[in-house]
């Protein structure tokens, strides 16, 4: 009887701590709903708002297209044709190489997170390209006076680049750091995407155009770039190992690549080839495309084939 009855309380003990367990569960799920649609709520109230953000100067459709190719498809807008190509091409490059990575990775986390960035530099480059190029005068210009700065298509983009930028963080910290240094550079990169993306929000829920800028998105990736810049040279100096040497390599590609883009930008050089129409259109957009397409190359294939965890 006596263990009949130690037996009882000891199911009524667990009978319960299973109550209690899912009490606890439920009321966690109740208010992790309560805060998505609290989230949802004002995301959704906010979301017209970056769209209030006009141009400046005010540019007016007619304007928009004078500055750039566009083309008439029974009534949609086509912008920059080959600019359009360049883009999507590299989106298919970033997605590519991403899979490629995916299928290598043999259990290694540093493939793995090398595949996640590549995959998310794919989305955003299908972003940019949708309303950067494709379709930049149905988005913005289109049925309006003046028009507006920007949208959630290229809010998107910056989001996915910036995880996708620690992604890669990410994936050289699983390479050639372990323990707490590891740790840190993890940290380091979940923060930089985390605090990002939130200020990208912002910028937009709000609106405030200075946050979306994409010199903003450089300030938060640069700390980034240069630190796998200088993980890959301490491995290629010490170690005199392909990896690092193939991360400095990498990183210098990205690196004049958006030195292009700006020298390309600062000199004017689209309005010059455009010539008001009577040119070739080549934007530093497309500078930065052919630049990526270049990079991405080299990293999907030489960078994760030599990446390895340790």
């Amino acid at each position: 009887m006596l263990s009949e009855g130690l037996r009882a309380r000891s199911g009524n003990s667990g009978d319960a701590a299973r109550v209690s367990f899912s009490r606890d569960r439920s009321g966690w799920w109740r208010r992790c709903r309560a805060s998505i649609a609290i989230l949802a709520a004002v995301v959704g109230l906010g979301c017209g708002r970056v769209e209030t953000l006009a141009t400046e100067p005010p540019v007016t459709p007619e304007q928009w297209c004078a500055a750039r190719p566009c083309i008439d498809l029974g009534g949609t807008v086509l912008d920059e044709p080959l600019g359009t190509l360049l883009v999507f091409a590299l989106a298919g490059l970033w997605v590519a190489g991403g899979l490629h990575a995916w299928r290598i990775r043999a259990g290694q986390r540093s493939r793995a997170w090398f595949a996640v960035a590549l995959v998310c530099g794919g989305i955003g480059a299908a972003l940019a390209g949708t309303s950067f190029q494709a379709f930049g005068y149905e988005l913005e210009c289109a049925g309006r006076s003046v028009c507006v700065w920007t949208n959630w298509f290229e809010v998107g983009y910056l989001i996915a680049q910036a995880i996708s930028v620690s992604g890669m963080v990410a994936a050289v910290a699983h390479a050639r750091a372990s323990g707490n240094r590891r740790l840190a550079i993890l940290v380091f990169a979940a923060v930089n995407a985390i605090v990002y993306t939130g200020l990208a929000l912002l910028g937009a829920l709000v609106p405030v155009g200075a946050l979306l800028r994409f010199d903003v998105f450089l300030a938060f990736s640069a700390p980034a770039l240069l630190l796998v810049l200088a993980i890959g040279a301490i491995g290629a100096w010490r170690r005199d190992d392909a990896l690092g040497r193939s991360l400095v390599v990498a990183t210098l590609w990205l690196v004049l690549t958006f030195v292009a883009y700006y020298a390309y930008a600062a000199a004017g050089m689209t309005r010059t080839l455009w010539d008001d129409g009577a040119g070739f259109y080549f934007s530093e957009n497309d500078v930065l495309h052919v630049g990526m397409i270049g990079w991405l190359a080299y990293a999907g294939t030489v960078v994760v084939r030599r990446l390895r965890d340790t």
